[in-house]
Formats: C-alpha cells, structure tokens, sequence
C-alpha cells in the first residue's frame, strides 16, 4: 500500500479502546457478538481523483473481510499468534502481536457486496479482486464463480459466505444483512437513479448484522446533492473521511485557492492531490486535464484536481440514455404525441414522436420514394433549415399517425439560442404555427416555449427520472443523432436552483435540438395522458 492507503486502511481497522470481546461460544441473546462496535468508525469515504488506485485498494479490502483476521478478537496477550494456516490458507504467514495489541479473527459469516451505479463501474473493484485470487494464495480461500466469489473454508451454503455485485439494475439481494459494503463512485449515487436508496438500504443491512459500509468516490458536483455530498456534508463523528481538498491545503500569495487554469497551479494541485499514487505520471494527467479544459472544465477539476466543483455538468449519461434503447415498428394510425424544436439557420430543427407507452422514435417521411428522418442541419441546406421540408414532413406524419398532442418551441425561444435564431417576428415559424393549429387543431398542436425557466426545469426533471429509472416504461429507439444531442446536453444553472439545458462552454457545434424535440414529445405524452387523449374509441353496432 501507498502511504495515504495505509492511512486509510488503519483507521478503517481503528479499534475502540473500550472494544470487549465476546468469545463465540459465549455468544448468546444476552451476550451478542462485538462484531462493528469495536471500530472508532461505523463508516470511511475516500475522496481521490482518478487513477490514484481506489479500485484496487477497494479490492485488497474485499479480500481482507472475506478471509482475513477483519473481526476484532480481544486485546493480545504475551505469545499470542495470528497463523494463516489456522484459517485455510498455506502462504505461511505468522504474526506475533505485541502485549495489549488488538487481535483480530476471521469474520464468522462474511457476506459482502460490491456495489456501483453500472456494471462497468463495478468492473474497478471486481477486475483486480479477481487477478488478486488468482495470482496468490487467495485462490485457497476465495473461488470465483459465476457472477458471485464463494467465500470457502466457512459455511456450506451459497446463500452464505460470498461476495456478490449489486448495481442499478441488478438489486436482487439487497436487504440481506451484510457483513461489509464496498460502494464505487458514491458521488454519482442520486436520489433520482435511485442509488441512495440503495446506499441507505445497505447501511440498515450491514448495521443488522453487525457490518460496515465503506465508500469510494471522485469530486462529486454538488448541484447533484449525491450520497457523497450528503455522507460528507453530515460531518458524523463516526465517519472516518479521507480528501485532500486543495483548496483548503493549497493557496496563493494573496491567500486565495489555486486556479486551475493556469499551469503552473494546476502542476501543484496534482502533485498534492496524487501525493504517494507513484504509478500515476503527471505529465499524462497533465495532457488529459488540460484538453478536457477546453470542452468541460468542471469535469476536469473534479476528476483530476479532486474538487469540488459545480460546473456544467450532463444532464443525461451515454449510458443512462443506451440503456434505454429498444427499437421496435411503431403501425401506421398508431396515436401518437409529437414533440418538435423549430430553428432558423444555426441550430438544428428536429421531431420526435412518442406512443402511448411512451416509446420515442425519429418519425421518417417520403419525398420521392426517399425516407428521410425528421431532422434538418441547415448547413445542408444552403444556411437556413428548409421550411417546406418540415411542412411536408408534418403534413405526412399527421397522415401516417393519429396525433393527439403536439408541442412545439419556436424558433429563438429555446434556452441557449444564438443570436442568429433570435430573429425577427415574421421568421419565428409563426406562420406554420398558425397554419399547423387550423388544419389539425390549436388544442392539437401547441406552442411551448422552452424559455419559461420554472415549466422548463420541472419537465427536464420529471423526463430525465423515466430516463435513469430502469424500471421505467420509457424507451427510444436509439437514433444516433438525438443519441448525440443527448450526450452533449449540459444543465446550465439558473435561480431558485432550477436548471434549463445548454450545450458545453465554447462548444456552439454540439447540437442538443434532438434532445429538446425528445423533451418536448416526452411532456406532451404526459399532457395527452393526463386528458386521455389516448383513449381508442370503439363504435357501436346494431344490427336489425
């Protein structure tokens, strides 16, 4: 172990000095086991940037509570030992205790869980536990099956003595009381992914059976109020937390924190954030912080300046939003409701259409036997987006599906138009909107303007839930350019701490105007829903 793991690990094993020991054949209902109550802390939380080595260290823990002397045994007598072959293992290991010293005993039912917010995540603990086992005497003591670790030389019941992986979208055994929970990443576990409440529940778990919790996490941002920022906001006396904050540690002549941007500084803040992570070379951080400066610098400062930082952050992951693809054929006079956000001649002018069990699609229309999407880059057309395009397209869409809600931003509206969009009245799509109203309904196709702050954040938000929640009915069906628009769309602050979506600093190239037509469909699906507007109609018969 580095210096800083060390420290991490020795006062995660802190014994309390008033710590009494129950021998297990004296354990009864009136004698219950010391199990967590011996440690000073309940909980620990390492807050480091990337690269520094949590993943492994988790890892080495993971091993330690499954075999090794992790349960408080009483205080050490003159000649007492610790001898790994007592416990099922032949590397030969003996440790003789110091008079007084804390012993320690392999915990009698470990039953432990790695946990992170996505498979791949868990992959950062998972991945070298594995190499740990089979490149050593572990391999004795821990046997790597599929999709759990048995735990040998305890129990004989695989319910028991594990090591099992619990995610986002594979929570089947949460609520068993564990013995010890290694949570990944703790600061993109939100409340509204539902990953708190995993935290929470793992917590009771553990306490139940006299476990602990222990906690991994980058800089987290704090608009997201994730579990990080809520375990290290609580301050408890009980929880052991490892950060170095730079901005605390490090500053200027003039007493002020270091500025990232500047190279200098920023060399500093590295060298003390990554202080004893030999194996991380800086002048690779260095290459990576700086070009992830240029298009995402809070990003930046929390991943490798390990602070904390509000920033621009993503409303929606890549993988948050894939995980929801499921394409399928959606049959003509199906009913529909339709969500489009309108440009003049620099973002981009798209329609998303979404069904009844909120399946979302990029429609197509015919244009000489040509199927096109419904969506228009005016630098393909000449600078503008085409007009009679879109009027085409929504003519053929009304005839293609039944559309029983349309809402529709007009041009310069949006949050983040440029300039160039905010154009006069006569070029603001007034008079398609006027036109789309009478053919097919002002109760049908209605104007929704993105620009109103507080509808706008409450739709984003109660959109972006169905998105993150697997257990939602939402899914889409994985077009590449609203797949885009999603990935580059970054939730700009605003007062009363509401937020509306922009597009990276400095980066006016990448388009969000898909995932705005995603929202806007999205909110009318709801709206059609709530007047049931979904509703088939079946005519009665009679026959004489």
């Amino acid at each position: 172990m580095s210096d800083w793991q060390f420290w991490c690990h020795a006062n995660r094993y802190r014994i309390r000095e008033d710590a009494k020991f129950v021998p297990p054949e004296e354990v009864g209902p009136d004698n219950p086991p010391v199990l967590n109550q011996a440690f000073f802390y309940r909980m620990t939380m390492i807050v480091a940037p990337q690269k520094t080595g949590k993943g492994p260290y988790s890892a080495s823990q993971v091993a330690f509570e499954a075999c090794g002397p992790s349960v408080f045994a009483g205080w050490a007598a003159a000649s007492d030992k610790y001898e790994c072959s007592e416990h099922g293992c032949p590397c030969g290991w003996v440790y003789e205790y110091i008079e007084g010293e804390p012993k320690g005993m392999r915990h009698p039912s470990p039953l432990i869980q790695i946990t992170a917010y996505s498979e791949d995540q868990t992959a950062n603990i998972y991945r070298p536990l594995q190499a740990m086992i089979k490149l050593g005497p572990l391999k004795h003591m821990l046997a790597v099956r599929e999709g759990f670790i048995r735990i040998m030389g305890q129990s004989e019941d695989d319910d028991f003595d594990r090591i099992d992986i619990v995610t986002s979208n594979a929570q089947s055994r949460l609520g068993n009381p564990i013995s010890d929970a290694e949570q990944d990443e703790v600061g993109l576990y939100t409340a509204r992914n539902k990953m708190v409440n995993v935290a929470d529940t793992q917590a009771r778990g553990a306490a139940g059976m006299g476990g602990r919790t222990h906690l991994t996490t980058n800089a987290w941002n704090p608009a997201e109020n994730s579990y990080a920022q809520q375990i290290y906001e609580a301050a408890e006396d009980d929880v052991f937390v490892f950060y170095r904050d730079p901005d605390r540690a490090l500053k200027d002549e003039d007493g002020k924190a270091l500025d990232y941007k500047n190279p200098d500084d920023r060399r500093k803040i590295h060298e003390y954030v990554y202080e004893g992570s030999w194996w991380v070379d800086l002048n690779s951080i260095e290459q990576t912080a700086r070009s992830l400066m240029k298009r995402d610098p809070a990003q930046a400062e929390r991943f490798f300046g390990n602070r904390l930082k509000m920033g621009q952050g993503h409303w929606v992951t890549e993988e948050e939003w894939s995980l929801k693809r499921f394409p399928i054929l959606v049959k003509s006079r199906t009913k529909v409701a339709l969500g489009m956000d309108l440009s003049n001649n620099n973002d981009w002018t798209g329609i998303r259409l979404e069904t009844a069990d909120q399946y979302q699609f990029t429609p197509t229309y015919d244009v000489g036997g040509d199927k096109r999407l419904t969506i228009w880059d005016p630098s393909k057309w000449g600078g503008f987006i085409p007009r009679g395009e879109v009027r085409a397209a929504v003519d053929q869409l009304a005839k293609d599906y039944e559309i029983v809600r349309a809402y529709i931003d007009p041009a310069g509206s949006a949050m983040g138009a440029t300039s160039d969009d905010a154009l006069d009245d006569d070029d603001s799509w007034r008079t398609e909107l006027a036109e789309w109203a009478q053919k097919y309904g002002p109760k049908v196709f209605i104007p929704w303007e993105c620009s109103r702050v507080t509808p706008m954040h409450r739709s984003l938000e109660q959109f972006r839930s169905v998105i993150r929640n697997p257990e939602s009915d939402f899914t889409h069906d994985g077009c590449l350019t609203t797949s885009l628009h999603v990935r580059n769309a970054v939730m700009v602050a605003k007062t009363g701490k509401r937020y509306v979506l922009g597009k990276p600093r400095g980066s006016d190239h990448l388009k969000i105007d898909m995932t705005m037509s995603s929202g806007l469909a999205h909110e009318a699906t709801m709206d059609a829903t709530k007047d049931d507007l979904f509703k088939t109609e079946h005519a009665s018969l009679v026959w004489i």
